[in-house]
């Protein structure tokens, strides 16, 4: 598969940050499997909805 992005964009897991919506729980992970594992654990112990929002590159890298 042929792509235009950086190389470096590639091998780089991209970085989330999974909130819930009804505590102050918060935590980075590395890729969205990750953050999904994060975010339905804490949604099975609690009940409380959980996001995942994407970091920028610009934002971790600074």
């Amino acid at each position: 598969m042929f792509t235009d992005g950086d190389p470096t964009e590639q091998t780089t897991p991209r970085q989330y940050l999974v909130k819930c919506d009804g505590c102050s729980f918060e935590q980075s992970a590395d890729g969205r499997d990750e953050a999904a594992t994060i975010g339905n654990g804490h949604h099975r112990e609690t009940n409380h909805d959980v996001i995942a929002v994407e970091v920028p590159p610009s934002v971790t890298s600074s």
